[in-house]
This record gives C-alpha cells, structure tokens and sequence, in this order.
C-alpha cells in the first residue's frame, strides 16, 4: 500500500477501492470466527444494541475476535442521548470494550450524540493509552477543543461537502489530529479528501501523506 493512498477511517460499504484503505465497520454478529480476511476491520457493540438480549453475549464474541490481526479498532462504540437507553447501561458497555481495546492495545472508534461531557468524563477516569478517534464530527469548536486536549483525533465526513460550520472548524483543526471518512455515506473519500484539501489550502498529495502519518501513529502500522 502507497503511502499516498486514501484513508477511510469509518465506513459501513463493503466494496473495495484501489488505492484506498479503509477500515470496514462491521457489528459482532456479523463476524464469522476463524472466516476473517486480510481487509481491515472495527468491530464492537454500537450505543444503539446495548439494548439487545445478547448484548453479553456479543461483548464474549468481541473479546474473542479482536485480537485478530485485521481487527485494528474497537468500534463503533459510545454514547448516545437520542436513544432510549439509560446512561449507566450505555456507560457499562462502553467501559468493557474500553478495557478490551486497552488490553489488546487498539485504538477506539467513537460514537457519542449529544453525551461529550459524560464521555470525556469517562476518559479522564479510565486513563486509558489507546487512541480515541471521534468519528462523523459535526459539533462546535468548543467540544472540538476539549477533545483535542485530552488527545482525541477528530474524523471528518460527508458534511465536509455542504456544512459551512463544518468547514469552517475543520480549517482550524490541527493536521496531526485528524482523519477523514465516508461512514455510510454514498459519496466517495476522495470527494471527501479533495474537499479537504481544497478547506486547508493544501495540495491533495500533501493532506494524504499527512494523513497516513496520522494512520501509522495511530494503527502502530510500522510495526
């Protein structure tokens, strides 16, 4: 792999783009063990399944995959105030897989609507070493800050294309603390890298390079 190729951080497509690498969110039951190809993947219990009867269950399973060696996140997992889910409940399943992503030493792939106070609460508490990647970034520069300053990475997305607030936060965003995504979005990640660039004022070639530093930081991809 090039190291001028695209990142894509997050998406839920499964169709393979040369040139690109992404990182294919996929949920538990969706994992066939001892079936896992050479594509890479995030795996973890979404804040809207914690409600399942085999939520457990499919944190067993997650514990039982994620050391695979293209399992390279723990995600998407968080928080989420729009559901109807109690915060303790969200809270106790989002700490497990904390802890798996800490004892296998992968990074965090990060859902959280409207519930950053409480997550950066449990961040400061657990005092975990993993990367912690805030995926689909759509808020303030306010909460864009607090992130950054417990050492959060930020994934921007598709509202890159059309959200001038969006656009206009990303601009002031550091170069080494950020990735960028399609999750389920139909538009590409080189749409979504070009318009990057064009917002920072960079060459594409020099936002891609950038970025896969930031990839091999985070994913321990020199090793």
């Amino acid at each position: 792999m090039l190291e001028t190729s695209f990142i894509n951080i997050h998406t839920h497509h499964s169709i393979h783009i040369d040139g690109t690498l992404s990182i294919l969110n996929c949920f538990p039951e969706q994992i066939k063990i001892g079936n896992n190809n050479e594509r890479g993947i995030s795996i973890g219990l979404h804040p809207w399944h914690v409600n399942k009867d085999n939520a457990s269950s499919m944190i067993d399973l997650i514990k039982t995959v994620a050391s695979e060696k293209n399992v390279l996140a723990i995600g998407e997992i968080g928080l989420d105030r729009t559901i109807d889910m109690p915060l303790d409940i969200q809270e106790k399943y989002f700490i497990e897989q904390i802890e798996i992503a800490e004892n296998l030493n992968k990074p965090l792939i990060i859902h959280c609507v409207k519930y950053f106070s409480e997550l950066l609460s449990i961040k400061k508490r657990v005092k975990g070493s993993t990367p912690w990647l805030i995926h689909g970034f759509r808020k303030n520069r306010k909460i864009a800050s607090m992130l950054l300053e417990q050492n959060c990475y930020l994934s921007f997305g598709e509202a890159l294309l059309f959200d001038k607030n969006n656009q206009n936060l990303f601009i002031e965003m550091p170069l080494d603390k950020i990735f960028l995504e399609t999750d389920d979005s139909e538009n590409t990640i080189s749409e979504v890298y070009n318009k990057a660039a064009h917002i920072k004022g960079l060459q594409l070639e020099v936002l891609k390079a950038k970025l896969f530093d930031n990839y091999k930081t985070v994913f321990n991809a020199n090793k």
